[in-house]
């Protein structure tokens, strides 16, 4: 797992022994450095709002010198406003809601969106009780933030005319750290096929991200990307500077994120050793419990029509 980097102890040379000697005979003592010890890693999300609900937690070691399976045996635990209580049970790793610092990540998925009558909503608080086989247990709490909505566009599918860039606005979330944005454009190669370029792939996702509760705008498609701009295709990156192509396809989901769930994967601005990462489950282990509520909107390039208004809001 990223953050975790052992040091080689000192080993002193001959030369630094001969030194020691001459200037007074120092004693050396014998130091006995401790190994770090394999210790469970609970990632655990809920998002709610636009698309499929989900609840998920990924359970996986630190080190990963222990097979994961023994953590099959955990009970989870999901208490909803401190009354409901609804069982996680293992699924398939495709359920987990995943930062893509896990996905070659071996360990176990829980999932218990299933298992509820309803869905938790925005503002409501939740509760994580995870015990672990063996004995020892993580606890933790989270609040979903305030629902969002989408201001810019107005429409949930909309046409963005070549060779424009569109400003997306959303409404404030009281308590979210900060937005996430994510847009996956497909049908490439045959839209920037008349451009001249020859897209290796069809389809992308790329991200972005206002880093606070008042940053509540972002440009789509110029300001998507900065995080991937060193494996996307320059030809690609450049066109998408321009604009959305016509007759590219585009779903854009914006999330309000709780202070945990930034604060679990955010990087500060010098971490030679990997993401910086605040726990919010604690107990003989640790991890986070973090929440989202997302709203998506889909965006198709080229002229208005009926079934796509302007993005603008007007036609012409």
């Amino acid at each position: 797992m990223a953050g975790f980097r052992l040091r080689a102890p000192f080993v002193p040379t001959a030369l630094g022994l001969g030194l020691a000697s001459v200037l007074g005979g120092c004693q050396l003592d014998e130091v006995s450095v401790a190994l770090p010890k394999d210790l469970p890693v609970a990632e655990a999300f809920v998002l709610v709002g636009d698309g499929e609900d989900q609840a998920t937690a990924f359970l996986h070691w630190t080190l990963g010198t222990r097979p994961s399976r023994e953590l099959m045996a955990a009970s989870l635990t999901l208490i909803v406003a401190d009354t409901l209580e609804v069982g996680m049970f293992a699924e398939g790793e495709e359920e987990c809601l995943l930062p893509r610092s896990l996905e070659k990540v071996d360990g176990i998925c829980f999932s218990g969106g299933g298992h509820l009558p309803e869905f938790p909503e925005p503002g409501t608080r939740l509760e994580l009780e995870i015990l672990l086989p063996g004995g020892g247990e993580l606890r933790g709490g989270t609040v979903i933030p305030q629902d969002i909505q989408i201001l810019r566009p107005r429409t949930a599918t909309c046409a963005l005319p070549p060779g424009r860039n569109l400003e997306l606005a959303w409404s404030r979330s009281p308590g979210a750290w900060a937005y996430y944005a994510e847009a996956t454009i497909w049908n490439l190669k045959h839209a920037l096929a008349p451009m001249g370029i020859v897209a290796e792939a069809d389809s992308v996702a790329l991200m972005g991200l206002a880093i606070s509760e008042s940053d509540t705008t972002i440009v789509f498609p110029r300001q998507f990307g900065i995080f991937s701009r060193g494996v996307l295709q320059q030809e690609v990156a450049l066109a998408l500077q321009e604009g959305l192509p016509a007759n590219a396809l585009a779903e854009v989901t914006v999330a309000a994120l709780d202070r945990n769930w930034v604060n679990w994967v955010r990087g500060g601005s010098f971490n030679p050793s990997g993401t910086v990462r605040i726990p919010s489950l604690r107990g003989d282990g640790f991890g986070v419990f973090g929440s989202g509520v997302r709203r998506k909107v889909t965006i198709v390039g080229g002229w208005p029509r009926p079934t796509a208004p302007n993005c603008f809001g007007v036609f012409f």
